[in-house]
């Protein structure tokens, strides 16, 4: 039986590239988990947006041109593997609920987009934490698991470049990791690249000018409280990585997007704080607050 979501999903084409209006869309978070705002990087204006259908504590979302799927999370004990979708195309969005689930219930994991799939990556469930991954097909409504990771990695940050995967540090063994790896769809493998300058777990990741920016967030094991305000990149030609200006503020579960070629983050435990990053002067800039703390909200350009 063909749905509504359906029809739009089979209509779309996918964009993977950052979004290239001034707007950045953020769900949820502590505190206020079904809370969406829409904010504005010129006029640094704030507006409301529907809130999604269920509270959902650390969930993932992509940007399916302009349609949004929110995914997994947990509320209490209960880990989630549903997920729902704000069509920012219509006149009056709201969010849909009616698509197909995840294979596996995760929080805390990672999501991108590649050659037209979702892929969602590690992540915990009620049990353990996670080296599975699966994509989902869009035109079929179907998901399916792939390989796993070389690493069960929580916390961890998911990014896609030059058609391949990129899985950043993380929550392993109880500690936070620098290890790297990459996934090529083409033969189905994961494999190592090089580790990164400093473990990280609650790391949000970018991509910008061919280069992975690395940010955040904590390190040391999981009973420690270093959180950090430090950056770096992988340079996807040299394959090393290098070091990249401080925040102004430290992090810890802060979500980052691109938008006109500048990367703006948002929260983290204790930060109310929205700042970018401008390569061209290789400065990090406090823009403006958020209304309220938002710790691993998840931030999308549209």
């Amino acid at each position: 039986m063909t749905t509504k979501v359906d029809t739009k999903l089979r209509k779309m084409k996918i964009i993977e590239a950052p979004g290239q209006s001034d707007e950045i869309l953020v769900i949820g978070g502590r505190d206020c988990p079904q809370n969406v705002v829409k904010f504005n990087t010129k006029t640094k204006n704030w507006s409301k947006m529907p809130d999604t259908n269920i509270d959902r504590s650390r969930p993932s979302a992509v940007n399916y041109n302009q349609q949004i799927l929110l995914m997994g999370g947990w509320q209490g004990s209960t880990y989630y593997n549903s997920v729902e979708m704000l069509d920012l195309n219509d006149e009056n969005p709201k969010w849909d609920s009616n698509l197909p689930s995840m294979g596996e219930k995760r929080g805390l994991f990672a999501s991108a987009l590649l050659n037209g799939l979702v892929y969602c990556a590690g992540g915990y469930n009620d049990t353990d934490r996670l080296s599975s991954c699966e994509s989902y097909n869009p035109e079929e409504r179907k998901w399916s698991s792939i390989r796993n990771m070389n690493k069960k990695r929580g916390q961890l940050a998911l990014v896609s470049a030059r058609g391949l995967l990129y899985a950043l540090g993380g929550g392993v063994s109880n500690c936070a990791t620098n290890t790297a790896e990459c996934y090529d769809p083409r033969n189905g493998k994961w494999e190592y690249i090089p580790p990164m300058k400093t473990c990280r777990y609650g790391l949000t990741a970018v991509v910008l000018n061919n280069e992975i920016y690395a940010i955040g967030i904590k390190s040391g094991g999981y009973d420690g409280s270093k959180y950090l305000s430090s950056v770096e990149k992988y340079n996807l030609d040299t394959k090393t990585w290098i070091d990249v200006p401080s925040m102004n503020h430290l992090r810890c579960g802060g979500s980052a997007c691109v938008v006109d070629g500048l990367i703006w983050v948002f929260g983290g435990y204790g930060a109310k704080t929205v700042e970018f990053y401008d390569p061209a002067t290789n400065k990090w800039q406090v823009s403006t607050n958020m209304d309220s703390e938002r710790n691993f909200p998840c931030v999308l350009s549209i």
